[in-house]
């Protein structure tokens, strides 16, 4: 990261502040100076006005290590104003710059505009959307969209680039990728809905260039052979909620189908079954694959009664480029339980979980995983809770072969107690705990046994309204059958103090922990203050030591020092 970035964005920092920090003393820290607020005393709120935030944020790191895990200097600065007009429409706007952008990653920055007018809104910039689990979701986008819902129509289309070029290596090279994606349904949003829903993807093959790529050793192709591939994808699906019986009954679900290339530069799949109008379309290659996925959910509540049913299958060949993240060849199912009974003076919550994969029997071994779990919370008064959980994690797979077998159980059994009290004229709040896990494993390399044994305490007091503390520790006891037993202990010490009526607000942590590898304290200090009803400035600075107990690890200390200013418009 280049310095001069880093200087435009403190300049455009000093350039934002110096706007919205007023220059008054310090009695105005209880008048609203916001912009809303101001241009509401001379425009009715219902024909105009303006809310959101705009502010700053800076971090400095140092550290003695050789290998840094952080940068030097960070800066960001972020502008988030919306302006509603008539109570019926508004336009948001959303601009982030930081520092951290790098040339050999996707880039965090971004500025996106988006009306709205109540059945309707229009993205433009840079956006993150959501159209359903397997589809659309989480994927940064930058390009437009618009969503209209009159009335129970339902129809959405979003389309530009999730993937920006990345020329580096063969194998760390990124594609630009663009996509479009539609939906159309009935239903409301928060009622009950049906949606079909369309997304295609495709990678462009120029954005990278091939030479970069090793090819094929005959020289025949002149096509890269080595190195990431260019992809394409198509999914069609539905998704839908619907709500029974006064939300009583509640059913969820979707089915999408996927057709997936791996690698673009793949020969064409010849085979007359093939419709013409699909390879028109989408291009069928040796690469591509065609699997679906689906889920549904079952929810019943009445009463002290809530019960969830719950399947999911992701076949091996599903993929959505429009996701961050799919784990696919994955069969799911479960129930969740859960009473409340004597007017939720006790609780009880039952779960079962198990997946399996495998589901083309195209591994030499399926892989079961299956979870047990019972959490009971009991509150015999309203200043007592009393909470008991129990999680049990099975995972095996069916081989026979004792170096490719997994056989492992995990089970943890974990107990909590919190009380409030006064003593001494003070407010306390005292809270103590145990938990216990068992690992085993039957495979002959795997540590047989591992148990941990974990015991906390916390005891907050109330000195006053401006002033509280909260000291506590925490042992961990690790003992391996295999292994040597080892052991950490933590201290915590906490003191927070509020001035000048809540204006001013300090915190300062201290903690210790001492284990058989090492010793590490950590000293965190963080401070608000609000100027206005507007502004507000919040510093936090971290400072920590390690000290290795061998003499072959050498000792670091870090330091972290922020700042972040926020205007409220």
């Amino acid at each position: 990261m280049t310095n001069h970035r880093l200087y435009l964005l403190i300049f455009l920092s000093f350039c934002c502040l110096t706007t919205i920090i007023p220059q008054t003393n310090p009695d105005t820290s209880g008048i609203d100076l916001s912009i809303g607020s101001l241009l509401g005393s001379v425009v009715s709120p219902s024909i105009f006005s303006i809310s959101g935030d705009v502010g700053t944020f800076w971090e400095m790191y140092s550290t003695s290590k050789d290998v840094k895990r952080r940068p030097n200097s960070t800066g960001r600065i972020f502008i988030r104003p919306t302006f509603r007009f008539f109570e019926n429409f508004s336009v948001s706007f959303d601009l982030f710059l930081s520092t951290e952008g790098s040339g050999t990653r996707q880039q965090i920055n971004r500025i996106a505009i988006s009306p709205d007018w109540g059945w309707g809104k229009v993205h433009i910039g840079d956006f993150n959307h959501r159209f359903s689990k397997y589809t659309l979701n989480g994927i940064n986008i930058r390009g437009g969209g618009i969503e209209i819902n009159p009335g129970i129509f339902r129809f959405q289309v979003i389309g530009g680039q999730s993937r920006r070029a990345v020329v580096a290596g063969p194998f760390t090279s990124v594609y630009a990728q663009h996509f479009g994606a539609v939906k159309i349904g009935i239903g409301r949003k928060n009622g009950s809905f049906f949606d079909i829903n369309i997304f295609r993807a495709k990678d462009d093959i120029s954005s990278v260039p091939s030479n970069i790529f090793i090819v094929d050793s005959t020289g025949n192709t002149g096509k890269p052979q080595v190195g990431v591939s260019p992809q394409e994808n198509l999914v069609v699906g539905f998704n839908t909620d619907l709500k029974i019986i006064k939300n009583m009954l509640r059913l969820r679900g979707e089915f999408s189908g996927s057709l997936f290339t791996n690698d673009m530069f793949a020969s064409d799949l010849v085979d007359k079954d093939i419709p013409e109008f699909v390879d028109n379309y989408f291009k069928i290659r040796k690469s591509t694959n065609l699997d679906y996925a689906y889920y549904g959910i079952l929810d019943f509540k009445y009463d002290v009664l809530n019960v969830s049913l719950k399947y999911e299958t992701i076949n091996p060949g599903y993929n959505s480029l429009g996701l961050m993240t799919i784990t696919n060849d994955k069969r799911k199912y479960g129930t969740n339980i859960g009473l409340r009974l004597f007017k939720n003076l006790l609780m009880l919550q039952l779960t079962f979980d198990a997946q399996n994969d495998n589901l083309l029997k195209q591994k030499d071994f399926t892989l079961d995983r299956k979870t047990y779990g019972l959490n009971l919370v009991v509150r015999p008064m309203n200043s007592l809770s009393i909470s008991l959980n129990t999680i049990q994690n099975r995972m095996e797979n069916d081989s026979a072969n004792d170096t490719l077998k997994i056989d492992n159980k995990i089970l943890t059994i974990s107990s909590n107690i919190n009380y409030q009290f006064a003593a001494l004229a003070l407010n306390h709040s005292l809270s103590v705990g145990h938990s216990f896990q068992l690992s085993e494993s039957k495979n002959i390399f795997a540590v047989s046994d591992v148990n941990v044994n974990n015991i906390f305490a916390n005891w907050n007091i109330m000195i006053s309204p401006s002033w509280s503390f909260m000291s506590g520790f925490t042992l961990v006891i690790v003992d391996a059958s295999a292994a040597v037993k080892t052991q950490t202990m933590t201290y915590n010490f906490r003191i927070n103090n509020s001035m000048f009526n809540s204006h001013l607000n300090n915190a300062l942590t201290v903690s210790y922990a001492n284990s058989d590898l090492a010793n590490v304290l950590h000293f965190n200090l963080q401070s608000s203050f609000r100027i206005t009803k507007s502004d507000i400035i919040k510093l936090k600075a971290r400072y920590s030591t390690t000290s290795y107990k061998n003499s072959t690890t050498p000792d670091f200390w870090e330091n972290i020092v922020s700042l972040n200013i926020v205007h409220r418009l």
